[in-house]
């Protein structure tokens, strides 16, 4: 099995725990993003850092994104992530409208992108 690549997007308190997560289970963090220079400068892994989400999203060393930002930005990014045929796990809630989950759900379903939610409460059961 291939090793998982993955970014982080959003640097909050959250991301702690998928930052264990994926380090417990041999995965790379390979680029993390953040608008905040402080959180980047301080994020102790060797990663690439970015203040912009979509250049992490553009980069081939990464296989699956951890979307771990305020609620409201998730549906964008999350569609940009799996437009960009990344695997996406976003913290609940998907979206801030059915409307943008609807929109979350089929351009999974469109582009073949594996997509998980919640994935703190799924982290907690499978650690």
């Amino acid at each position: 099995m291939k090793e998982l690549r993955a970014g982080i997007i959003g640097l909050s308190r959250r991301s702690a725990i998928a930052t264990d997560f994926l380090t417990q289970k041999g995965a790379k963090i390979t680029a993390v993003a953040d608008v905040d220079p402080a959180k980047l400068s301080s994020f102790e892994k060797d990663a690439f850092k970015t203040l912009d989400y979509r250049e992490l999203l553009l980069r081939d060393d990464v296989d699956a994104v951890f979307i771990m930002t305020q609620d409201q930005l998730h549906e964008e990014m999350g569609v940009a992530a799996l437009e960009a045929g990344k695997s996406v796990f976003l913290e609940k809630p998907m979206a801030i409208s059915i409307e943008g989950c609807d929109r979350l759900l089929e351009t999974a379903f469109r582009t073949g992108t594996s997509f998980f939610w919640g994935i703190i409460c799924a982290i907690r059961q499978w650690s």
